[in-house]
């Protein structure tokens, strides 16, 4: 093998050492994410506030005496389960912002440079292209969390509007109720303007609830449908690899 194969060898085991120690510990460092961190704890933060309300409303509806409040209470407690798996994938988006770049950066395309390495030394070029695509693999596992943050958010924004006014909703809900005293005791009950106001809520978590489900779990699925199928082209017979 001539000097000029030992030192390309040399250069990629030394590009795959420094993927690894250097590379790696940045993506995964949340200093250098923080855009799309942020982004993700403010959706974070609404739909605890959401899921807070919903479950808080449905606690105090079931307090009232009478059945006339049950279903409302019922669909609040349902709607509040599901705010709760939006929140899971929501922090599951968070913990991916940097350990998909991690992974790429540790594993991946050191793998991918060792790999070109072998193919220099042993002059088999049968695992140039597989080291090809393990190197796009982690490239695009690495964009797969950025771009479903940036698309989700483009996409929360022009419905932004209708989160707030739910949160708000529930900021000026009160449902305390009304005492009357009697001779059998004290009565809470609880107004028709009450229930307009709770049932207005539970129509403003629905759509709130099908927002979230569309940025935060809708949303990523396509972006990482869309990227399996670039990957299924560019490594089909006819594609590029």
């Amino acid at each position: 093998m001539s000097l000029k194969k030992y030192a390309l060898v040399a250069i990629l085991l030394l590009a795959a050492v420094i993927s690894f120690t250097v590379i790696a510990p940045w993506a995964a460092d949340p200093a250098h994410h923080v855009s799309s961190i942020e982004k993700t704890e403010y959706k974070i933060s609404t739909v605890m506030t959401l899921s807070g309300g919903a479950a808080g409303t449905s606690a105090t509806l079931s307090i009232l005496p009478g059945d006339m409040c049950t279903p409302l209470a019922e669909q609040l407690a349902e709607l509040a389960k599901y705010f709760l798996l939006i929140l899971s994938a929501l922090y599951l988006e968070k913990f991916m912002i940097t350990i998909t770049g991690y992974i790429t950066f540790s594993v991946l395309i050191p793998l991918a440079l060792v790999m070109v390495a072998a193919v220099i030394i042993s002059g088999n070029k049968k695992f140039l292209s597989v080291a090809g695509k393990i190197a796009i693999i982690g490239f695009i596992i690495y964009l797969i969390v950025p771009a479903s943050v940036i698309l989700s958010d483009k996409i929360y924004q022009t419905q932004e509007d209708t989160v707030s006014q739910a949160i708000e909703e529930y900021n000026n809900l009160d449902v305390s109720g009304d005492s009357d005293s009697g001779i059998i005791g004290e009565i809470t009950t609880i107004t028709t303007s009450t229930i307009d106001k709770v049932t207005e809520f539970i129509s403003s978590l629905m759509e709130s609830l099908a927002v979230m489900i569309v940025t935060a779990c809708v949303v990523p699925v396509l972006v990482f449908v869309f990227l399996v199928w670039i990957m299924k082209v560019m490594f089909s017979p006819g594609g590029n690899l």
